[in-house]
């Protein structure tokens, strides 16, 4: 039968390895390979084309036009950015960068699916099942679409649905990945046969190469069939036997098929594999970790420090020379690899929790050195991965501990790290640097035309996208600042402001912004600081005075802050807002009677001004005015007030009258509608307590404790 391959070269190198201790023996395909890339030059002048006319027809007046050229050219940018981080490890921010250019691109094919894939790299699955899945919705004839979601049903664990998408790729488009992948798809399902007759397909029609045998044989070993990978890896040395792996390959399926009988032909291999490249880490590290199961100490010392040279943050090799230095009663040394490994570990479930062991034999080497509290530490530290150890290996058969605990990296473990050439780095920092600034210009842009639609939210998203990439920008921090306070998302809005404010000091505009938006989120001390250069022209300006009087209050200057107060109320009689100012002004300064008088003012403008209606009850309170104040709280209560402290006041009335159940009932309403109020907590487990729940009384104690440790409060 002739073979659905078209003959072509191969697509990948040989068997890509991991860089741990010579104990995970294959790795899977580099982490994102299969990204596209575009051509470097035809991209950066696509970009430029599309800048320098969004450019041109803005100055020319037309913005419909400059907004589609902005709008590709972020696209076509950021999808680049993006590849660019994904290719550097960068995960986090390659998948920011690939939702930013899909909302200016959201049909381009090439971009969702690089987006999918770096979804799987990043082991967010549904994520990427749910792009591909799209992209398949408008082109199911699309081969790459069926290839990214067969990789990620695979990784999701379902091997059978993976293998119906591979098997659709693979027709569609018969490449050595795809192929590879089906074959991935029914070794996953334990149908070795099925696998074989694709592998037997592929080598028809890509040739019998060295380089194909190492990737068949790799699968196979992967998947638990070292003994279907040890012929194909003895063909690929008998086509090529420099070829860069292969030895180290059938030496470390010898280990995975045979175990501890294995060592002497396994150390062979390794040595050939050393006799053609001297550096390979691996292969030091399996004669280091086979000596030193032999006992062959100072041999295996001395392939493992070659080793760290080529590795010196893999945290497995100061655990293994640790344990031989212990072996030896070197114990200074012991310590010092065993705590090295501790440091390195950033993964604790790393070879099913091995860095247990570095803390046991650490613990031990204390206890001989008398320091009792730190080698208690470890010990403790020590028993609790170990469960984490024994649930993790449950169902492993017993065998010799170099082949068991490589069975178990292979099977189980942790992904590999990306070694990324410092070369490669350099490139994609120098591409961001380049496109930064074309970036941050055609956000500010867009946010400009959308202002000048009217279209203000879209506006602000962009001005803050511009200045997350040009926060130095006075431009863009005075149109993201002066759209956020229009909007009145004072949060957003007060970073920009104050960084254009701060080389603009004399701007009284940005200046009553700022203070204004500071007062906004209620940082009244920090608007105060800033409003006070310009408190000549607040005097003129009502709604301005309004703000600087209450950060006085609120900062303790009563009296200042009252005074402006009354002089605004002069102006604005019927301002339901002013009075409310001064009846809490009044009530700091301990003045009740006029804080009352002033609060009643204020509802009978509002009747619905909860807030006054609850500082009105406090100030009754003050006054003994408890009837009254009582009947006030509990229309808050029953009308669902958000202001949690009416719950407190009117738990705490009811607990002073008797009324246990009342009060309990009142506190919880007011614990759920605010639980980050401690205060809340501590009325409530004085209320437990009456009411004979010490259980929760304690409990509600406990959280306000917490609640008050990271969020202190006043009753106020």
């Amino acid at each position: 039968m002739r073979s659905i391959y078209a003959r072509a070269a191969l697509t990948r190198t040989s068997v890509a390895r991991s860089s741990c201790l010579g104990l995970a023996l294959f790795l899977a395909i580099p982490l994102i390979g299969a990204l596209q890339q575009k051509p470097q030059p035809a991209q950066e002048d696509t970009l430029k084309k599309h800048y320098d006319t969004a450019q041109r027809v803005q100055a020319a007046g037309n913005l419909a036009q400059a907004k589609l050229e902005y709008q590709a050219f972020l696209a076509d940018a950021l999808h680049r950015l993006a590849d660019h981080r994904a290719n550097t490890g960068d995960l986090d921010r390659a998948l920011f960068l690939f939702e930013q250019a899909s909302l200016f691109a959201p049909e381009d094919t090439a971009l969702r699916l690089d987006f999918a894939e770096a979804c799987r790299v990043a082991s967010q699955f549904p994520k990427g099942k749910s792009v591909a899945e799209s992209v398949l919705h408008t082109e199911p004839r699309n081969p790459r679409a069926r290839f990214v979601l067969g990789k990620i049903l695979l990784q999701m664990g379902a091997p059978e649905d993976a293998k119906r998408q591979l098997e659709a790729a693979v027709h569609l488009e018969p490449t050595f990945e795809h192929g590879y992948q089906l074959a991935i798809a029914y070794l996953r399902l334990k149908d070795p046969e099925g696998a074989e007759k694709v592998f037997a397909e592929m080598r028809a029609g890509f040739g019998d190469r060295a380089e194909i045998h190492m990737e068949f044989g790799r699968a196979f070993a992967q998947a638990g069939y070292p003994e279907r990978g040890i012929p194909e890896f003895q063909k690929a040395i008998s086509r090529n036997g420099s070829l860069r792996g292969a030895h180290y390959s059938l030496g470390a399926a010898y280990l995975l098929g045979l175990g501890d009988g294995a060592f002497a032909q396994a150390s062979e291999e390794f040595r050939n594999e050393l006799s053609y490249h001297p550096d390979d880490y691996l292969s030091l590290c399996q004669l280091g970790y086979i000596a030193l199961s032999q006992h062959r100490l100072d041999e295996a010392e001395n392939d493992f420090r070659k080793a760290t040279v080529q590795d010196p943050t893999n945290p497995d090799l100061p655990l293994s020379l640790g344990q031989l230095y212990v072996q030896q009663g070197r114990t200074a040394e012991a310590e010092a690899a065993l705590r090295k490994s501790i440091e390195l570990t950033t993964d604790i479930s790393r070879n099913h929790y091995q860095i247990q062991r570095a803390h046991y034999l650490l613990g031990k080497l204390l206890l001989q050195r008398g320091l009792m509290q730190e080698a208690k530490q470890e010990l403790k530290t020590a028993e609790q991965l170990l469960k984490k150890t024994v649930a993790s290996n449950q169902g492993e058969t017993a065998g010799g501990l170099l082949n068991d605990v490589a069975k178990k990296t292979l099977f189980n473990g942790p992904k590999a790290s990306l070694l990324l050439n410092p070369e490669t780095l350099k490139q994609v920092e120098a591409f961001e640097k380049r496109v930064s600034p074309a970036v941050a210009d055609s956000y500010n842009n867009l946010g400009t035309i959308a202002a000048g639609y009217g279209e203000l939210a879209s506006a602000a998203n962009n001005f803050e996208q511009a200045a997350a990439w040009n926060p130095q920008s006075e431009e863009i921090n005075y149109n993201w600042g002066r759209a956020a306070y229009t909007l009145r998302d004072y949060k957003k809005g007060v970073d920009p402001l104050t960084r254009h404010l701060r080389e603009h000091p004399d701007d009284v505009w940005t200046r009553a912004a700022l203070g204004s938006s500071l007062f906004g989120i209620q940082r009244y001390q920090e608007a105060l600081a800033v409003l006070q250069p310009i408190e000549r022209e607040i005097n003129s300006v009502a709604q301005l005075n309004y703000v600087y009087a209450v950060c006085l209050v609120k900062s303790g200057d009563t009296v200042e802050g009252i005074r402006r107060l009354q002089v605004l109320e002069q102006g604005s009689p019927n301002s339901t807002g002013i009075h409310a100012a001064l009846g809490e002004a009044f009530a700091k300064a301990g003045e009740h009677l006029r804080a009352v008088e002033q609060f009643r003012r204020a509802l009978k403008l509002n009747p619905k001004d909860d807030n006054a209606k609850y500082r009105l009850a406090r100030s009754m309170l003050e006054l003994k005015q408890t009837d009254e104040a009582r009947t006030l709280l509990a229309e808050l209560v029953r009308q669902g007030s958000p202001t949690s402290g009416a719950y407190v006041e009117l738990g705490k009335l009811q607990l002073e009258s008797g009324d246990i159940k009342a009060a309990v009932t009142t506190l919880e309403m007011g614990a759920k509608l605010d639980p980050e109020n401690g205060i809340v907590h501590r009325a409530l487990a004085e209320a437990y307590g009456k009411d004979s729940r010490a259980e929760d009384a304690a409990r509600e104690m406990k959280l306000y404790e917490s609640v008050q440790s990271e969020h202190p409060q006043n009753p106020d």
